[in-house]
């Protein structure tokens, strides 16, 4: 019989902190890709007494003067939104990014225009001149295992 690994905290305390560098901007596809990180975080209460960081169970009130609130990295997720409309045709500067964003333009991109092939346009209802695309999650291996990296990136 196998059972769940307990994970390491309360994921009601799971959050996420989207940061946007225009790290792409020097690059020829710098107005047709934007690159989102995506950090997940736990926001845990550390109990420090004498300097020696213990579990908040030896707090005997949640307004303990001894603990402190931190967050901490327990994964990340990168999206880039592709601008269909503008800069670059937007096939060929996915395939310039990476290769997985090369596999996901050859499903859903005309090389040509740069825009929906027709096969596609026809299975979507409008969706506008951007498309987003998530690139990566991870998740530390203690959280894993418990469908939160697909909860996290629905969020």
């Amino acid at each position: 019989m196998s059972t769940r690994s307990q994970l390491p905290g309360d994921p009601s305390d799971l959050h996420l902190r989207i940061t946007y560098d225009d790290d792409l901007w020097d690059t020829p596809q710098a107005d047709t890709l934007e690159r989102w990180n995506v950090a997940v975080l736990h926001r845990r209460r550390v109990h420090d007494a004498d300097q020696e960081p213990t579990t908040t169970s030896s707090c005997t009130t949640a307004e303990c003067s001894s603990c402190t609130v931190e967050d901490a990295a327990v994964g990340s997720m990168t999206f880039y939104r592709i601008h269909l409309d503008r800069g670059r045709n937007a096939y060929w500067a996915m395939e310039e990014e990476s290769e997985e964003l090369y596999e996901t333009a050859q499903v859903l991109l005309d090389p040509e225009t740069g825009s929906f092939t027709s096969e596609v346009s026809e299975l979507l209802e409008y969706v506008g001149s951007a498309l987003l695309v998530m690139d990566r999650v991870t998740l530390d291996p203690a959280w894993r295992g418990h469908g939160l990296a697909a909860y996290s990136a629905a969020r």
